[in-house]
């Protein structure tokens, strides 16, 4: 099967072929890792905000997608690639922050795009319109004053452009081979495509489909654990 070979190439690129993938080795390897997200989430010791900010976000997300591994480990694969695909963004997200003090402020900053996008939805045109509710009102008030203040440092609404996508920081923390390599087959699982909609059932949902997103599941959640204990021990 494609997915089995697949995951041959990985093992042998990444040097290692020893991440479980039998349900009984992969429970024992979750609960290690959880055990070491948990550690990284706890560490309030920590003087740097950037290095602090890391650790209050990312921990508690890679937990969630642990915890969310473990409660769909025998259910379709479209849902483990999920877990998957989100681990390795997040791999690449903060490979992208930790090479500059720039690139994390980039990746903050981020989120006013999606705000950007967001209002877009809720007021088309702008502003509110006279019918709309409270709650909407209150937002567009809200970000209103928050335009405000990012425009005290030099940050205008109307030049954010979209927000990044998933090569961009991988191309920026030079990991477009392990981009190519493993992106793309999880695209083909998390959207309703061709493949997996009118695909040869033995084939699309064949017996080496579950132990690759497994396998590429807990591969990117111990990256990112490692790198983070890694960003930690590289403190003065």
């Amino acid at each position: 099967p494609i997915l089995r070979r697949l995951l041959l190439k990985f093992q042998l690129k990444i040097g290692h072929s020893q991440i479980p993938g039998d349900k009984k080795g992969i429970g024992a390897n979750l609960k290690c890792l959880l055990k070491h997200a948990k550690y990284l989430e706890a560490k309030k010791d920590i003087d740097d905000q950037n290095v602090k900010a890391v650790l209050e976000m990312a921990p508690p997300f890679i937990q969630k997608q642990i915890r969310r591994l473990q409660l769909h480990i025998e259910d379709e694969i479209d849902i483990i690639a999920w877990i998957s695909r989100g681990l390795m963004e997040l791999f690449f997200m903060l490979r992208y922050m930790y090479s500059s003090l720039e690139r994390h402020e980039e990746v903050i900053k981020e989120q006013l795009k999606d705000l950007k996008d967001i209002e877009k939805i809720i007021y088309p045109e702008g502003v509110p319109s006279d019918t709309s509710s409270e709650e909407i009102q209150s937002f567009y008030e809200s970000m209103t004053e928050l335009w405000e203040r990012m425009g005290e440092y030099g940050i205008t609404r109307d030049e954010l452009n979209m927000p990044n996508q998933a090569f961009y920081y991988a191309e920026g923390a030079e990991l477009e081979a392990e981009y190519r390599l493993n992106w793309k087959i999880h695209s083909k699982y998390v959207h309703p495509t061709s493949y997996l909609l009118f695909g040869k059932k033995s084939f699309v949902y064949g017996d080496g489909a579950r132990p690759y997103f497994w396998v590429l599941a807990q591969y990117y959640a111990a990256r990112n654990l490692r790198d983070m204990h890694k960003m930690i021990e590289a403190m003065p």
